[in-house]
């Protein structure tokens, strides 16, 4: 080619050349994960890590109702136990929470007492501890937002005991 001269684009109907086609194990790689990422979505069932439908399915609007851990001190004084304060394994009890309320007293009684453990282990004043619903609202109060909780407490356990 000259100096003036200036290449011409490649033909699309011209067929690629030898070591410019994509390999056979590439596309099988790509349509595994497309079924991994698109069948747990279609069928509504969590193949984690891949997926996390869950976490942008649910809606959001100002009235949120979640399950939270109370911590009771000897004084009889209630605090919301962040999940963030206990060990790695616990950052995700939400999830068995939500499904106590179709559970038998021995479930509900064995996940109290396993977060009871966690519980006592960061916060050691604990006395009690109390697995809630948080009714959570946002409201506007003087041009401010604010959250408002309402805790109904669902069951609870206390260090030493073996079933309620």
């Amino acid at each position: 080619m000259t100096a003036g001269e200036v290449e011409a684009p490649a033909d699309p109907a011209t067929p690629p050349a030898e070591g410019d086609e994509i390999p056979r194990r590439a596309r099988v790689l790509v349509a595994i994960v497309l079924v991994l990422l698109l069948v747990p979505g279609v069928i509504g069932f969590d193949l984690w890590p891949l997926t996390g439908w869950r976490l942008f399915s649910l809606s959001r609007d100002a009235d949120q109702t979640r399950w939270v851990l109370l911590a009771v001190d000897a004084e009889g004084e209630r605090d919301v136990v962040s999940l963030e304060e206990l060990p790695l394994g616990y950052r995700h009890a939400e999830w068995p929470m939500s499904e106590l309320p179709g559970a038998g007293r021995a479930r509900r009684d064995d996940v109290c007492r396993a977060l009871l453990g966690a519980v006592v282990e960061a916060r050691p004043g604990t006395t009690e501890l109390v697995i809630a619903r948080d009714h959570a609202r946002l409201v506007e109060v003087d041009g401010e937002w604010t959250t408002r909780h309402d805790y109904e407490p669902f069951h609870s356990c206390e260090p030493g005991e073996e079933g309620r």
